[in-house]
């Protein structure tokens, strides 16, 4: 009978459950779990935003770059504007026709700008006609 007694107080012992103290240990450690998830989910969305900004501008610059080069730039020329289409509004570029010490060969350069929160950036292509 003293095994029945032992053996009941041993089984009343193993189902008292978690204390307090367990459970505000993982409640924190869930806590800061989930903050860091949160502040890494922002992050992403602003990297997934940048990427876009890039990959918008640097298929602008290639259009503005091949348009450009169409027309065979002999001439210096430096020139700045906006891009008319509504889809890309915020992207201005820059264009700077110059010599090289080849006279035959001109440099241009395309540079799309735009404004990400408060910095200011920008892609740039260098072609040679």
């Amino acid at each position: 009978m003293n095994m029945v007694g032992d053996h009941g107080t041993m089984a009343a012992e193993e189902d008292r459950g978690f204390t307090l103290l367990e459970v505000m240990v993982a409640v924190s450690i869930m806590a800061l779990v989930l903050v860091t998830l949160l502040g890494l989910k922002n992050k992403t969305m602003q990297d997934v935003m940048m990427a876009d900004h890039i990959t918008t501008a640097t298929l602008l610059a290639k259009r503005l770059m091949t348009d450009t080069i169409m027309i065979k730039p002999r001439l210096p020329l430096e020139d700045e504007g906006e891009f008319s289409e509504e889809e890309f509004k915020g992207y201005a570029w820059k264009k700077t026709i110059s010599f090289t010490p080849l006279s035959q060969i001109m440099e241009v350069r395309i540079a799309v700008l735009w404004k990400e929160g408060t910095r200011q950036e920008m892609v740039e292509l260098v072609g040679y006609e």
